[in-house]
């Protein structure tokens, strides 16, 4: 399956066959490498660069390292967790700012709105109602922290909804740093009640199949957000 390498970054070009392997689907979600000495004699590597190899890929989430008997290098199912742990690093490190993040979700939310409008059925409908009964439910408790989650939850279920698996990633990511470091500066009780407003807006959109004013209220939302953001952070109460 795989060729012996001869350049100086051996380790790179053990990871680059290994996911040619994976893309030319030779290799599926599942599957086993071969066990580490045969790949040091397929790739004529190192133990040591064919480790380095399995490290890089497992880090960026392709393969899963197994201990024990049915030990060994797997391809994993592809998933956003790494997406997000890069962009939340990137966060923390102040390379991604607040601004950034609400003019992404400005330019993407809408639109996977409007693609979950015409793209959902009565299951997915039920299923966003049901968020929102749930965060009314936290709200008439004043269980705020719990709102907040069901708020960001909405937003990744009409992600999901948009059958957009590149549009779900990136929204799925963006909820993620919200829900680690913004949403309870943002949602304040009175922003979560708005933001629930919203919420049963864009679903009667969904169910009436108005596409336009689902992408609306959407886009009008996150301003709402945007705006919010921008009256804290004049208050002091949150730093570039």
């Amino acid at each position: 399956m795989f060729r012996s390498v001869h350049i100086d970054r051996m380790s790179q070009a053990i990871v680059n066959q290994i996911k040619e392997a994976i893309f030319q689907k030779k290799l599926k979600v599942g599957d086993k490498l071969p066990s580490e000495r045969q790949l040091m004699e397929q790739f004529e590597a190192s133990r040591v660069t064919v480790r380095e190899a399995l490290r890089i890929l497992e880090q960026s989430g392709i393969l899963e390292i197994r201990r024990g008997i049915e030990g060994g290098a797997y391809v994993r199912d592809p998933n956003t967790k790494f997406i997000n742990s890069f962009l939340q690093d990137m966060f923390s490190l102040g390379k991604i700012k607040i601004p950034d993040l609400t003019e992404a979700r400005l330019a993407v939310e809408p639109f996977s709105a409007r693609l979950a409008t015409e793209r959902c059925n009565e299951e997915n409908l039920t299923i966003l109602r049901k968020n929102i009964e749930e965060t009314k439910e936290c709200l008439d408790k004043k269980n705020y922290e719990d709102a907040r989650l069901l708020n960001l939850e909405f937003h990744r279920l009409i992600a999901q909804t948009s059958r957009n698996m590149v549009i779900f990633f990136m929204i799925d990511s963006m909820m993620d740093i919200m829900e680690n470091n913004i949403a309870s500066i943002v949602l304040s009780p009175l922003s979560v009640f708005e933001t629930a407003k919203y919420h049963e807006q864009i679903c009667d959109a969904m169910e009436k199949g108005e596409m336009n004013r689902a992408e609306e209220i959407m886009f009008k939302h996150i301003e709402q957000i945007q705006r919010a953001l921008e009256v804290r952070k004049e208050n002091g109460e949150i730093k570039e």
